[in-house]
């Protein structure tokens, strides 16, 4: 097995996560924001007026 992280030692982990950040990324065009957090991680998607989306990942306390 080659260093690097889990993410690119496991492809199924890779397209799990893939795959949620696409969900997220979907369910927030058609609703208008998302927050969710993932361990330690904070994921927020806000919809911008001008058909744009703001993707930030904030490390959680």
């Amino acid at each position: 097995m080659t260093k690097g992280t889990l993410l690119r030692n496991n492809p199924l982990l890779g397209a799990l996560a893939l795959a949620v950040l696409v969900a997220a990324l979907t369910f927030t065009h058609f609703q208008g924001g998302l927050s969710m957090q993932l361990g330690e991680v904070l994921l927020s998607v806000q919809s911008q007026h001008e058909d744009g989306l703001v993707v930030s990942f904030v490390r959680a306390p």
